[in-house]
């Protein structure tokens, strides 16, 4: 009876998708009006002008990733890959413009960049038909029913790494938990990056799981922009700099309250603002506009001496911020978003300062916490306090730092050792 059900629930996901093929065209050219995709987006996303295929000896291992921070993960899992053997090739299979510029921005000859198809039974077919990949690789959320089960069919191993999954994707999955029990069991193995994610899959009934460091300790620091960097660093001298990281709209008063606040205990303070969407930019311009501050965008080779709040206004270039930062404070974490991956800035030996509201990362907030390389502070008065704490304290910042690049090194080695061991037997059987 439950294999009937299950097959009804996936007769139904099919039928639905096959039905969105009638509209696919429409909505893919609205999005490509409105600048969300390109010609070559466009196209692939609808099963059309694939890559040229590798040399027909090289085997393609597949990772799909679905945007920028995934598709940092999904490079790291393919550098130790490509360093296992030099025989094999990756197809990555990203969803987003910008994720496309993470692949571009680390190139490589052996890496073969496309968008992903859209989850249509017909599409799903050409693309894997076309590709033939030895074993596939999703990243973090990435579960596609149609996908999956024709990886199924085909006995295609698949594999779900550094899995994450929100209690709101839960709660969906669980209302239609025969058809996630059919496509969950699917993957040889998911491997969480945290204990709430291991518990909400336990929920779901699987037992093809296990608890993991997190990929993105591993993952390449981003990339500095070295003409920039010295630019700002030889402007910004004598300058007491600090980011405010992957802000929401809502917490756009919180940081202006912050800056202004800051500025009249130090008017050497300088605030670079990293919006998380481009609306929250302009709520903050408007907030500034009222007021008697100066600011200016980042990238900018003019800046005046009395630019004292920065607003980076691209995406993909935060690296040679946290490179010029002190303490860099995670947005998202002061509203109820569930907070952002701190793991960037830390990376950039940024001192990392959070609100409250981190559900998304727990155990990463738990452990820098806990070793003492980020901190609590969940109002502008606290956070005023810590940045103050820092500034009069240059020990403890010095202790702090050593104790981020200590951790760092270690949680880079057991990702990379477990990458290894669960891809190992795979690897050899390819090779």
């Amino acid at each position: 009876m439950k294999k009937i059900f299950q097959n009804f629930a996936i007769s139904i996901y099919v039928f639905l998708t096959n039905l969105f093929l009638i509209f696919a065209y429409i909505y893919m050219s609205i999005r490509r009006a409105r600048s969300k995709e390109t010609q070559k987006s466009f196209t692939q996303k609808l099963a059309q002008n694939f890559p040229l295929k590798p040399d027909i000896d090289k085997k393609i291992i597949w990772i799909h990733a679905v945007s920028i921070g995934e598709a940092y993960s999904g490079l790291s899992v393919a550098k130790i890959i490509l360093k296992h053997d030099k025989e094999i090739c990756i197809l990555f299979t990203t969803a987003t413009l910008s994720s496309e510029k993470i692949l571009n921005d680390n190139a490589n000859e052996r890496i073969i960049h496309q968008f992903l198809p859209l989850d249509v039974r017909k599409f799903v077919k050409r693309f894997l038909n076309y590709w033939s990949p030895v074993l596939s690789i999703f990243m973090e959320s990435e579960i596609w029913p149609n996908y999956y089960l024709e990886l199924d069919r085909r006995r295609t191993p698949l594999y779900l790494m550094n899995a994450r999954m929100s209690d709101r994707s839960f709660k969906r999955w669980y209302k239609i938990k025969l058809l996630a029990d059919r496509i969950l069991s699917i993957p040889k193995l998911i491997s969480c990056q945290d204990s709430d994610t291991h518990q909400r899959y336990k929920l779901l009934g699987q037992s093809n799981i296990i608890l993991s460091e997190n990929i993105k300790y591993a993952n390449t620091p981003l990339r500095t922009n070295m003409k920039e960097y010295e630019y700002l660093r030889n402007k910004l001298n004598n300058k007491f700099v600090y980011i405010a990281a992957s802000v929401h709209e809502n917490e756009t008063q919180l940081f202006y309250d912050l800056h202004r606040e800051l500025l009249e205990k130090h008017p050497n303070a300088v605030c670079i603002f990293a919006p998380r969407h481009p609306e929250t930019c302009n709520k903050m311009i408007s907030i500034i506009d009222d007021h008697d501050h100066s600011w200016s965008y980042l990238p900018n080779y003019e800046l005046k001496p009395n630019n004292n709040f920065l607003i980076v206004n691209e995406v993909g270039i935060l690296g040679t911020y946290f490179e010029l930062s002190k303490i860099a404070i995670i947005g998202g974490s002061f509203d109820n978003i569930g907070g952002h991956n701190p793991i960037e800035a830390i990376q950039k030996n940024c001192i990392v300062l959070h609100g409250k509201n981190i559900q998304n990362f727990n155990d990463i907030y738990g452990s820098l916490d806990k070793l003492r390389c980020s901190f609590l502070a969940n109002n502008a008065n606290a956070l005023i306090k810590k940045i103050e704490d820092f500034i009069g304290q240059p020990n403890e910042t010095q202790d702090t730092l050593q104790n981020i690049n200590t951790m760092i090194n270690k949680k880079k080695a057991i990702v990379e050792d477990e990458i290894f061991n669960i891809l190992n037997s795979e690897l050899g059987e390819i090779r």
